[in-house]
């Protein structure tokens, strides 16, 4: 759009119209949607019915540019309506109300249609250059369409807003709703898809690096780069020296330091061809080699991860990230990096492949969970005829570390894959039980989760003590960041570890600590046994000898695997 003016916003839309049928098709059709769901038109939408339309707008976009060679308009037409059926097949077999792990694959497989649209017209040799001319020009119209869509929505509600605040026009929420959907919904991908590089301008062999962007990769990101591999460096020779395992925070770590690598090899990509800056080729040459050390020790994490908590999507997701890396590191290093597009195309691909079939990260995921599940199930003799012992003559204890491991595994599964994958376990269906119903029927509803967040609070403000016996009454407090809960002239009050510390000022002698831990444990396996988190201050008491801890309310974390409590947030009265 060189001309901000009606006529030429008309001309581009033929354009569109032109390119893109299929996409404008769908861009309609998810516009329609957002309509009905914003004003609340009586209509059975499917979750799957966003998805066609969400998936298809990104499909047909990949599908019409790789189809732009070809010169016969009925081909397009042919391929261009195959994957709109492949993807309305695919679409129509997901169920009415998704599960957790299909959420994750439809994100999956819409970000593989993104990154297509970049590299599907490259495939070939020696297209480097428009590769990158291509994914530097579209990445710069994203980024404009999301501005001015930005600025038309903020300029039109504003114009709404003032007939509701000057002239008293009674304004309804969802007409700002409606808004958002024309700026962002139908505006913002026109206005992209009019700004997309044509046939003629894709194969552009030319090239130049804008300054912005040499800046960004060169004064930015590479010294970014280079702190954050020293510290993970730091970080592994430590381990090393200790001889010890990783933490699980450095699969993470390790992987943004990739990611975030390779991106800066294809921002660099010009200048190392012009031969600019030494520093640039050298790093784009051995970037890949310096990361090897850094991928085993994320490999060792994972698998520490894994061994610890078991086997989960996003922790398989991670591993084969983990491969990918490893993979994609050696290409580059034998090929200097002279084929950045393959970065892109090669992650497409694996993301691709592991997101659909037998083989995909959630069967796989499912098929090791359940796997345990039979295993500890057969080992703790909590089946019978293959069924999950369900009878009130068998109670599963909560302190059992295997039964809790059955615990997380059916709460993983239902949550995840719904009840399918452990209806064999049970005689009646399972259709319509929730997950605290399955567990209620197996005696396992007060089994905590390996996290547990808690908030547990005194039942009523109001009560009596017998305060003969004690010098002092205080509150104490925990305020964010600090430790500190109460302090005055004579008594200091200190949140230390899973205890408090009180100093006598005045009297030495008069210092004594208050141990927590085991009374909040206490407390929130009560909390998960009564469903209730408001208790009776005689269950809020902590007594000693010469104090009384009644606790006001406390939060936070407590991980029972690894016997780790964080409390953020503390209140209690303190008669002493």
């Amino acid at each position: 759009m060189n001309k901000l003016s009606f006529k030429a916003w008309i001309t581009d839309f033929k354009l569109v119209l032109v390119r893109f049928p299929f996409t404008l098709l769908f861009i309609i059709g998810l516009s329609v949607l957002c309509f009905l769901s914003i004003n609340k038109v009586k209509a059975d939408i499917r979750e799957s019915l966003w998805a066609f339309f969400i998936l298809g707008t990104l499909l047909s976009v990949t599908v019409s540019l790789y189809l732009e060679e070809f010169k016969k308009i009925r081909y397009r037409i042919m391929l261009n309506l195959l994957s709109t059926i492949l993807l309305g097949v695919y679409c129509y077999t997901l169920p009415e109300k998704l599960f957790e792990y299909q959420y994750y694959q439809l994100t999956a497989l819409g970000g593989v249609f993104a990154l297509s649209d970049f590299f599907i017209s490259f495939l070939k040799r020696n297209n480097e250059i428009p590769f990158w001319n291509f994914s530097r020009d579209s990445i710069v119209e994203i980024f404009i369409s999301s501005v001015f869509s930005g600025v038309l929505f903020i300029g039109l509600s504003l114009a709404v807003l003032s007939l509701d605040k000057l002239f008293a026009i009674q304004i309804h929420k969802e007409v700002y709703s409606n808004l958002a959907v024309v700026c962002f919904v139908i505006f913002a991908p026109i206005y992209f898809l009019s700004n997309i590089p044509d046939e003629i301008e894709k194969r552009k062999q030319a090239f130049s690096i804008n300054k912005i962007i040499k800046i960004f990769g060169l004064y930015i990101l590479l010294p970014i780069l280079a702190v954050y591999a020293l510290i993970l460096y730091v970080y592994l020779f430590r381990i090393i020296i200790k001889w010890e395992l990783p933490n699980g925070w450095v699969s993470t770590l390790v992987s943004v330091l990739g990611m975030v690598g390779f991106l800066c090899i294809i921002i660099l990509y010009p200048l190392r061809l012009l031969k600019e800056n030494k520093l640039v080729d050298v790093f784009s040459r051995y970037f890949s080699l310096m990361l090897y050390p850094l991928l085993v020790l994320m490999l060792v994490g994972i698998f520490r991860r894994i061994d610890d908590y078991g086997l989960t999507i996003n922790r398989c997701y991670v591993l084969i990230l983990n491969l990918w890396l490893f993979l994609i590191s050696f290409y580059l290093f034998l090929s200097q990096s002279k084929y950045v597009k393959w970065i892109v195309i090669s992650f497409a691909i694996v993301a691709f492949i592991s997101s659909l079939g037998p083989w995909s990260v959630y069967n796989i995921t499912r098929y090791s969970i359940t796997n345990q599940l039979d295993k500890h199930l057969i080992e703790d003799h909590l089946l019978k005829d293959g069924k999950i012992i369900t009878g009130t003559d068998k109670t599963i204890k909560v302190d059992s570390n295997t039964k809790r491991k059955v615990v997380e595994a059916i709460r993983y599964l239902v949550k995840t894959y719904g009840n399918k994958p452990i209806q064999k376990y049970f005689t009646i269906s399972l259709k319509d039980k929730s997950e605290s119903d399955i567990l209620a029927m197996i005696k396992l509803e007060s089994v905590p989760q390996p996290l547990e967040s808690f908030w547990i609070n005194l039942e009523s403000q109001s009560f009596r003590t017998d305060i003969q016996t004690f010098h002092s009454f205080v509150l104490l407090k925990m305020k964010p960041n600090q430790t500190l809960l109460y302090e005055d002239d004579t008594l200091t009050v200190e949140f230390v570890d899973d205890y408090l510390l009180v100093k006598g000022k005045l009297d030495n002698n008069h210092s004594y600590k208050i141990s927590l831990k085991e009374k909040i444990k206490w407390l929130i396996k009560e909390n998960l046994k009564r469903k209730n988190n408001n208790f009776p201050k005689e269950m809020m008491t902590v007594k000693g000898t010469d104090f009384n801890l009644v606790i006001r309310t406390v939060s936070g974390d407590y991980e029972f695997q690894q016997d780790k409590l964080k409390v953020t947030n503390f209140e209690a009265y303190l008669f002493n």
